[in-house]
Parts: structure tokens; C-alpha cells; sequence
């Protein structure tokens, strides 16, 4: 097997792996908070093997154009500006993917604040209620009547 063969082999298992990750978020239905927290990870795999890729990418896009030479009366010198312009382009998307991953994350955080902690919070509260029994009431023992016995 030569290194090119590997590479290929290797290119094409994360491209399954990518095509996986976007299998499994297609088949998510929005049922449960779990849903949600599996939407947020796989949203965030997704987004740094895209970031990754798309970045090692760049790179290797800017190193290749950087080494054409062009025409004989420009001698190349132009060409390692050229390429950094041309890759920046990829730079770009990189970071586009890596805040596609994040805004996974911050969607399941925003859920916990808006939802799951205020269902938290008010079953706290009315915990900490069932307690204390303001006002008169008519028909209850008094408080702490039962713990001290026939006195």
C-alpha cells in the first residue's frame, strides 16, 4: 500500500465519519431535552471537523499556489500575495464552521437557562412551600402540635 493510497483511505473514512455525524442530526427528532442535548454534540463534531479540514485546507491551498512561479517577467513574486488572498477565502469558511460547531453549544446552554433551570428553581421553591403554611388554616394541627406529644 503507498502513503497516496493511505491518504485516500484515510480522507475517505473522515469523509464517512462527517457523513455520519450529519446522518445521525437528520434523525433527530425534537421529543425530549435529550434530543436537544444530542443536536448540540453532534452539531459540535460537525463543526470542528469542518473547522479542522477546511483550515488544514487553506493552508495547504495557500503552500501550493505559493510556489507558482507564473510568467517569466513576474518571476513568481507576486504569487505567495496572491496565494495568501486565495486562502484566506478557506480561512474564512473555517471560522464559519467552528461557529456553526459553538452555536450548537450555546443553543443547549440557552435551553438549560431558559427552560431547565427555571422548571429547577420552581421545584425548589415549592419544595421549600410545602413547609411553611402562611395564614390561618382551619381543620390542620398546629405546627410542631404532633412532635411534642400529649402535653
Amino acid at each position: 500500500m503507498s502513503d497516496s493510497d493511505s491518504d485516500s483511505d484515510s480522507g475517505e473514512k473522515l469523509g464517512s465519519t462527517l457523513a455520519q455525524l450529519i446522518q445521525q442530526l437528520e434523525k433527530i427528532e425534537f421529543t425530549t431535552d435529550r434530543d436537544l442535548y444530542q443536536y448540540a454534540r453532534i452539531l459540535r463534531a460537525i463543526g470542528l471537523e469542518l473547522h479542522m479540514r477546511i483550515g488544514m485546507d487553506a493552508d495547504m491551498v495557500g503552500a501550493i499556489l505559493a510556489q507558482y512561479k507564473g510568467k517569466w517577467w513576474t518571476f513568481g513574486a507576486q504569487s505567495k500575495i496572491r496565494a495568501l488572498l486565495v486562502a484566506a477565502h478557506l480561512k474564512s469558511g473555517a471560522s464559519a464552521a467552528k461557529v456553526l460547531g459553538l452555536s450548537g453549544i450555546k443553543m443547549y446552554a440557552s435551553f438549560v437557562k431558559h427552560f431547565i433551570q427555571p422548571e429547577i428553581e420552581a421545584e425548589r421553591k415549592a419544595r421549600e412551600g410545602k413547609g411553611k403554611k402562611p395564614g390561618f388554616s382551619i381543620g390542620d394541627k398546629p405546627r410542631g402540635a404532633g412532635e411534642r406529644g400529649a402535653a
